[in-house]
């Protein structure tokens, strides 16, 4: 039976031959990352002196396509359809919110942006620790851990999650 004895600091070698590879693995990730990640979408009113308080207050809120815009509820809303202190809309003039108050004559709409996650979706450098390589793909934002696994708002309404990242690795991971 033979043996083989390493050379020392064979190991730390063989791993820093490997990081670039790992990284490449990595950026594929991102890649498909950012080609799954969902928009995000932006509350806009028509900006004059018939918008509701209720919604200039959600003005510029931005949140992932696949949740919801937290919008504060009209005291009717809140009195006689058991609404708590907020509205969580998918859009503007969502009846899936039970509000009715917050509906009615409502011209507000949404901006979309397709890139809104992913133009923050990035890969880091190799971070070499002994024998392991670890190369982290990130994905930074307001409610981006929401988006990617999802969420319940008060009174049982449910977002579901985009698994993006989750995905994206899966993706690369089956071309291995």
């Amino acid at each position: 039976m033979a043996k083989f004895t390493p050379t020392p600091g064979l190991e730390a070698m063989v791993v820093r031959m490997v990081a670039p590879h790992i990284q490449r693995v990595a950026r594929q990730v991102e890649v498909e990352a950012k080609r799954l990640a969902p928009p995000t979408k932006r509350w806009v009113t028509v900006a004059d002196d018939k918008v509701r308080p209720t919604h200039i207050s959600a003005q510029g809120q931005t949140v992932p396509d696949n949740l919801r815009f937290t919008v504060s509820s009209m005291d009717w809303d809140r009195h006689h359809r058991g609404v708590g202190p907020s509205t969580y809309m998918l859009q503007p003039r969502d009846e899936s919110s039970r509000a009715v108050a917050n509906l009615k004559n409502c011209r507000c709409t949404t901006m979309v942006d397709p890139q809104g996650i992913a133009r923050n979706i990035t890969t880091g450098q190799p971070i070499v620790t002994g024998k392991k390589v670890t190369v982290t793909v990130t994905a930074r934002g307001p409610m981006v851990v929401e988006a990617e696994v999802g969420t319940v708002y008060p009174g049982g309404l449910v977002a579901d999650g985009t698994h993006f990242m989750a995905k994206a690795a899966a993706i690369v991971a089956a071309r291995r």
